[in-house]
């Protein structure tokens, strides 16, 4: 069911790291909200939408990028159909976590329940992994959030370089507890 591809890990891997040194891709016009179906988030000050990137498994709706933090980024997924519930969708995050951060992942911060100002319930929680690039470790911070919504099970997953962790936490909370 979530079966990913050599191919799909090293794309998802490569726009992260060209994010990490500044070479992202064009950068749509600035947007406050970001829409998809009947699913919606309203985007921090410094936050656009970006292109998804080409080869993406077709759950992935959004990418969402930081101008004010270099090398940050969130991808949005969504899963939609009978056969998905929190526990399959959350594997699926899991996966991807794993399949990006090769080099080991931890647990940063456990799932806590966050309650959206629509009354949605979204689930966060937040983990810390290790990448090569350029020839060195360096050190990322992901959160991930789970949200039911009309438009299906929605994940959302950030990465952003350790030390804007703190910033990409407020963000990402600021995103979630927007949902509608």
């Amino acid at each position: 069911m979530f079966k990913r591809s050599w191919l799909c890990r090293y794309v998802l891997l490569n726009v992260i790291l060209l994010g990490l040194t500044g070479f992202a891709q064009e950068v749509v016009a600035q947007e406050y909200t970001f829409t998809y179906n009947n699913f919606s988030l309203t985007l921090p000050e410094g936050w656009v939408k970006q292109d998804i990137s080409q080869g993406s498994e077709k759950e992935v709706v959004g990418s969402l990028k930081s101008e004010k933090t270099p090398g940050t980024t969130i991808l949005v997924l969504c899963y939609k159909g009978w056969r998905y519930n929190y526990g399959n969708v959350r594997i699926a995050g899991l996966k991807t976590i794993a399949s990006v951060y090769l080099k080991g992942q931890e647990m940063l911060k456990k799932e806590t329940k966050v309650e959206t100002d629509r009354g949605l319930t979204a689930v966060m929680e937040f983990w810390r992994g290790a990448v090569a690039a350029g020839g060195t470790t360096v050190f990322l911070q992901s959160p991930m959030g789970i949200v039911e919504s009309k438009a299906g099970w929605i994940l959302m997953l950030g990465f952003t370089p350790e030390s804007s962790g703190a910033q990409l936490e407020e963000d990402f909370l600021k995103m979630i507890k927007s949902a509608k």
